[in-house]
């Protein structure tokens, strides 16, 4: 039953190349899991057609030697040519797409070069639409770090979002990505089929640590490594050798669903000319193979078991047909040498015996319905493995699932180990709606490996850990058994260990109904774990979590000031997103303070009170639904609003319950303030305005850094402090405040072939942010006034606003134009310059 949640809603195109399709953490095509093993080819000198690529007999040769080296796919960088797809064809090879487009300057400034990138991207993706051999189109590569700064983080994925959704719309069947890396690992389009990205580390422990930010980052989605590779000039074949292994043994390890190594040969050609200087190549730009070519044909998928300790999978369940024989199916398909299946039967009304007699390897027990917790504490009894893995009867599991989980566990400081739970492809439209609601379990986790919370679908206990603290405690009869279990545990000295490629598929609800009834339930035990726990919960009522939760959220949410670290003016090689908390005093109308509030009003007699409450309100579970990642598909205009509803009504449901709950248990919170992970978002204490722009034209390779060395010193030598970058903002240098103003400036440098380059700078204004919303506010109220005096008082106003940024703007800008002339930079045609054809 498992192998539909994978067929294609069209015939394979082809026997030898059956869809590729992503399902969970991993690649599938067709019905089987698909490992991507590539190698990336070219870009070469044109050949005597003017073509991106060898000649044919060699390209030909070139391909033949990649297939017996065990490569299943090819990454170009150039579009492919008939012959290139030809040989690919007749020998099996998958071909990963770059598109190439003018992604070197800022293309977002231009409407005309946007509107080319689109067409170009629609014509390469509908003129290879129908080719088998193609595994996905990547719609970009590696946008320059400093250039998606000055353009905008949000608005570059938004651009990039829609390029995927133009081929999409082109080609459906097709798997799309971006290829980002690790200098902009926030630029994560919220739509790509799986997450892209390019990197080079030479270190296997940097390499295993990355790797597991990256399945975060990649959420619910598979990890492709689209480059990776290593210099033999610098470091030498054995190196090299070295470093394929150890490669490939920490993808295995961390789940990744593909890998592409950089390069097949060291021919290369770039910029016009060719590179010499890097030798990363499988073969020497005469094809002689190198010492790594030896080992290339060892299995990805060994190495992910050091041991094998015998585990025991206890499914409780209590009315659970509709999904329970499928979660069986699914256990009984486990690729893992040592382990037993138990079904607990909490007391059942329907005949759950019968489905267990259709699995005789499964032990069927029944209890009389006493709950959840009881059910797995049974489990845990007749367990005979020294690990418990528990699931819930909704759920599918991965075939490799308790491979993960064992090789998670193998360190004796873990005391827990658990994955992603993952919805599948939805059942109905209803439940996809529910699928993308808040309130499904999630993870919660203090570090990229450590969990502070793992939901008790997918949950592996060390059986001596678990009765080292009692089991589960019996009044968690519907939930909230797996957070009591997990906090104590930790308290009891234990660590608990997220494991990414240790998945599950975990049906959602499928009616509106069940959801809240499932949300409820929430409340409800959030209840108990107050009564637990009460100084694990706020004044309000709402759990204090030390970690980030995953799971409803996306991975990167909003690409704001202050949430990236890059580096002082954007030059940090890692440039990470934190999550971030409560975003603004809005998150306090959540819930049933906005019902409260609605309720006074009306007995007040305040209707414009009672709709601006209910205004917040919506405007709250707007905020929360763009928040959430996107519906497992798209969702017609009745379905987004429904969405939006249970944005709005669920955190309602599920704290009204908690709070008959804390009544009736007489529960009370104890904490007092909000815990904090030690890496939070920097918010910006000032609101900027942009005051226009100039740009400066170089010949020589001068460009933004020598600007702002003289702009500084410019500064200094009157004696002034300029403040820089912290690493947190969108400004490189701000000068000395003005009152409540104070003038900055952000800069970039596009490179346009060989010492040609063009710096843009953008003049800015920089205002205390309780000061701006006081002055806008003013603005509004004296704009509203004037409209009473027709177009002459609104012409006042705009008067004064453009007369006083005028006035910042003309200082600011003569110290520009003083730093770029020291530095040997030429003015170029004003803030809108286009750089001169190469």
């Amino acid at each position: 039953m498992l192998d539909s949640l994978f067929m294609s809603e069209t015939p394979p195109t082809s026997s030898l190349y059956p869809r590729l399709t992503t399902g969970g953490k991993w690649l599938h095509a067709g019905r089987e899991k698909w490992l991507l093993k590539g190698v990336s080819y070219g870009p070469f000198r044109p050949n005597s057609r003017g073509e991106p690529f060898p000649e044919d007999a060699v390209l030909k040769k070139d391909l033949e030697h990649i297939r017996r080296l065990g490569f299943n796919a090819l990454r170009i960088y150039e579009l492919p040519t008939s012959p290139m797809l030809q040989a690919a064809t007749n020998l099996g090879l998958r071909l990963i797409v770059g598109i190439p487009w003018t992604d070197h300057v800022d293309f977002l400034r231009d409407r005309r070069l946007k509107k080319q990138i689109r067409q170009r991207l629609a014509e390469v993706v509908g003129q290879f639409r129908e080719e088998a051999c193609i595994a996905c189109f990547i719609i970009g590569n590696e946008i320059e770090k400093t250039l998606v700064r000055w353009m905008g983080p949000s608005q570059v994925r938004d651009f990039l979002e829609e390029l995927i959704e133009i081929g999409r719309s082109i080609a459906p069947h097709h798997l799309f990505s971006y290829a980002t890396y690790p200098s902009t690992e926030y630029l994560i389009p919220r739509n790509a089929d799986f997450l892209a990205v390019n990197l080079y580390l030479e270190q296997p422990e940097a390499l295993a640590a990355y790797l597991q930010r990256l399945q975060n980052l990649a959420g619910n989605k598979p990890l492709v490594i689209t480059e990776f590779g290593l210099d033999v000039a610098t470091h030498g074949q054995q190196a090299q050798r070295e470093t394929y292994a150890w490669f490939q043994k920490a993808c295995t390890q961390a789940a990744v669903a593909g890998t592409v190594w950089f390069s097949y040969t060291d021919e290369w050609f770039r910029g016009g000319e060719e590179v010499t200087q890097w030798s990363f190549g499988l073969v020497d730009a005469q094809r002689q193979e190198r010492e790594v070519c030896a080992c290339l044909h060892k299995d990805l998928q060994t190495g992910v078991l050091a041991t094998s300790p015998r585990i025991s999978v206890i499914v409780c369940t209590y009315n659970g047909t509709a999904t329970l024989r499928a979660c069986l199916d699914s256990l009984g398909r486990l690729r893992y040498p040592d382990f037993e299946v138990l079904l607990i039967d909490d007391g059942s009304t329907q005949d759950i015996a019968v489905i267990a007699r259709d699995f005789p390897t499964v032990r069927y027990v029944k209890q009389e319905h006493a709950g959840l917790s009881v059910a797995r504490n049974l489990g845990a009894t007749l367990a005979t493995g020294e690990i418990l893995a528990y699931t819930d009867d909704d759920c599918i599991a991965d075939e490799d699932w308790l491979s993960y989980l064992s090789a998670g566990l193998i360190d004796p400081q873990w005391s827990a180990a658990g994955g992603p739970n993952i919805p599948p492809p939805p059942r109905n439209r209803t439940e996809a709606v529910v699928a993308a609601a808040p309130g499904s379990p999630a993870h919660v986790l203090l570090s990229d490996t450590e969990a502070e919370h793992l939901p008790g679908c997918n949950l592996a206990i060390r059986k001596t850990a678990l009765e080292a603290i009692g089991g589960f405690r019996p009044q968690y009869r519907v939930a909230g058994d797996d957070v009591d279990v997990c906090w104590r545990l930790r308290e009891a000295g234990g660590k608990l260990h997220f494991i990414p490629g240790a998945m599950v598929w975990h049906h959602r609800r499928y009616t509106i109904r069940a959801y809240f009834r499932q949300q409820r339930g929430y409340g409800r035990a959030e209840a108990l774990l107050m009564k637990d726990h009460p100084q694990r919960f706020g004044r309000l009522g709402g759990a204090r979590w030390l970690g980030g939760i995953y799971g409803d959220r996306a991975a990167a949410l909003h690409l704001v000031e202050g949430s990236i670290f890059h580096g002082p003016f954007g030059q940090g090689l890692f440039q990470g997103i934190y999550r971030q908390g409560m975003r603004c005093w809005l998150d306090w109308l959540g819930g049933v303070l906005w019902l409260m509030l609605l309720a006074v009003a009306l007995l007040l007699r305040m209707p414009m009170a009672a709709a601006v409450i209910v205004s917040f309100s919506l405007l709250l579970a707007a905020c929360r639904l763009r928040c959430l990642t996107l519906a497992p598909f798209s969702l017609t205009l009745r379905e987004s609003f429904l969405l939006l509803g249970l944005c709005w009504w669920q955190p309602v449901a599920r704290e009204w319950e908690r709070l008959l709950g804390m009544i009736r248990l007489g529960a009370r919170p104890e904490g007092s303030t909000p815990l904090r992970h030690p890496r939070q978002p920097r918010r910006p204490r000032k609101i900027t305005v942009p005051l226009g722009e100039v740009a400066f034209w170089s010949e020589s390779g001068i460009g933004r850094m020598e600007l702002l060395a003289k702009f500084k010193h410019h500064f200094e030598v009157a004696g002034m402090a300029v403040r820089q970058d912290d690493g947190w903002r969108f400004f490189d240098l701000e000068t000395p405040s003005q009152g409540l103003l104070s003038p900055a400036i952000a800069t970039v440098t596009e490179y346009h072939g060989g010492q040609r380059c063009l710096t843009r700078v953008r003049l800015l204004m920089r205002m205390p942010a309780p000061w701006f919303y006081t002055l806008l506010v003013l603005l509004v109220a004296l704009t509203g006034f004037c409209l009473t005096k027709g177009i002459v008082g609104i012409l006042a106003v705009a008067q004064v606003v453009l007369i006083t940024s005028l006035l910042k703007r003309q200082p600011l800008k003569q110290h520009v134009m003083h730093a770029a002339g020291a530095a040997g930079l030429t003015l170029y045609k004003g803030s809108n310059a286009k750089p001169p054809a190469a």
